[in-house]
């Protein structure tokens, strides 16, 4: 895992989390519906971005095991399969349930579901992120 990815990836977690955080805030309770509506869409923004960074560390991890052509080929739910199998994702339906979401949240009705599922792939995204960064540094001992 190259170290660019997983800044990025360690990013896109920490600003997912400060939405998420400020939206279970009592300060985001008394919000008028408009900047409520507003906040949301920040999470569900902040939901896409972390979820496309994810899916592009599991590419990376991946094809450093893998032909890196035959990853990039991949569909999404062929990934993450793969991906399961290979360790570096615990919850397989979770995933593909965010999966779900990303595709979904382009529609305002469906983006109060995104929403709602933004605490759970927090965690699932940090844990892919410790699990990237374990394999990581065992493979570099290994080299050394």
């Amino acid at each position: 895992m190259k170290k660019r990815n997983s800044d990025k990836l360690q990013n896109a977690i920490q600003s997912l989390d400060n939405a998420i955080r400020y939206s279970r805030s009592p300060e985001f309770q008394e919000l008028g519906i408009e900047f409520k509506n507003v906040l949301i869409s920040a999470v569900v923004q902040n939901f896409s971005l972390t979820f496309r960074v994810c899916r592009q560390m599991i590419a990376h991890q991946l094809a450093d095991r893998f032909d890196a052509t035959e990853i990039e080929h991949l569909s999404s739910n062929d990934l993450f399969q793969l991906a399961a199998k290979e360790g570096l994702i615990s919850n397989l339906n979770q995933w593909l349930e965010y999966l779900n979401c990303e595709h979904l949240s382009q529609s305002s009705s469906i983006a109060i579901r995104t929403f709602e599922k933004a605490s759970a792939f927090l965690k699932d995204a940090e844990e892919l992120l410790r699990t990237c960064s374990k394999r990581t540094n065992n493979e570099r001992r290994k080299v050394a």
